[in-house]
């Protein structure tokens, strides 16, 4: 990643450019905290509740399941980093893995403890329990200021030939390209690395893995993805579809927000599915192992 490159505005949020790789960086944010306490759901223990929250338990058995068809022999020891409420984890000890995880963010490693009953670390690795079988990061290096140097340390806790499975939002996705500041993922002001997927290739290359798959899950992050983008071009306050489905929509304002995106949302299906069809998506998955 180089750091020739310009600046470019949007908004109430500055993200710098680079001219080579095309990795978008924030440099600038201004107004709310970036991680309110409602940013991790109500008062559940959980982040989403009804429908959403069992469409993400469905996709993290399902990434669960992904992991454990790559590693092989008899090695079941995963840790997950910013592991959130813990469903991930949940689903993998289902399938007999032996779990472990981090959450810097207090409510949400509150949630995880609570939901696992086990204890989760504050920091990366900050135990002597390595080396792991398996290391996933899901939706979490974009809010890395540095990730480079963690995909260093993750290489350093893991097996030889241990499985490491990233995901990330895409820069290179149509949606990114059609709603540009108002796109639901650029995510300001927590997103602050959003490289381009071949670039990312090329850094876990560079530091030691070697990629085995890929993924994209287009019904995961596609179909909201388009329509709070869509809302956000006539809403003033960005990103409030994500909100209430955490919250709720209290209200008669968030009551027509729900109708509205429930009119979307068939649309947004549609857009999702072409856009991952053509290798576009919102979101991917890199499954990668480290070389010995």
């Amino acid at each position: 990643m180089e750091v020739e490159g310009k600046s470019i505005r949007r908004n109430w949020f500055t993200h710098f450019v680079c001219d080579q790789c095309g990795t978008k960086t924030l440099i600038e944010s201004k107004g709310e905290p970036a991680y309110p306490d409602e940013y991790f759901g109500g008062e559940n223990k959980k982040k989403f509740g009804g429908i959403a929250g069992t469409a993400r338990k469905y996709w993290h058995e399902r990434r669960a399941r992904a992991v454990r068809s790559l590693c092989k022999g008899d090695g079941r020891r995963i840790y997950d980093v910013g592991c959130g409420d813990g469903l991930f984890l949940e689903a993998c000890r289902n399938l007999g893995f032996d779990v472990g995880g981090c959450e810097p963010m207090d409510k949400a490693r509150e949630q995880a403890e609570s939901h696992l009953g086990c204890s989760i670390q504050h920091t990366a690795f900050d135990t002597t329990s390595a080396p792991y079988d398996i290391v996933t990061t899901w939706q979490v290096i974009e809010h890395m200021d540095n990730p480079i140097d963690y995909f260093r340390l993750v290489w350093k806790n893991l097996v030889p030939g241990g499985v490491f499975a990233v995901s990330t939002v895409n820069m290179e996705s149509w949606q990114a390209s059609i709603f540009g500041s108002k796109w639901l993922h650029l995510d300001p002001p927590r997103h602050l690395w959003l490289p381009r997927r071949n670039e990312l290739e090329k850094t876990l290359i560079k530091e030691g893995f070697t990629i085995v798959e890929r993924r994209w899950s287009f019904m995961e992050f596609g179909p909201v993805g388009y329509a709070d983008s869509m809302i956000n071009l006539v809403d003033q306050k960005r990103d409030r579809l994500l909100k209430c489905l955490k919250t709720g929509f209290p209200g008669f304002r968030n009551k027509l927000l729900w109708l509205l995106a429930a009119l979307l949302t068939p649309f947004a299906i549609l857009l999702a599915a072409a856009e991952a069809l053509f290798a576009r998506p919102s979101t991917f998955e890199i499954y990668a192992v480290k070389t010995p």
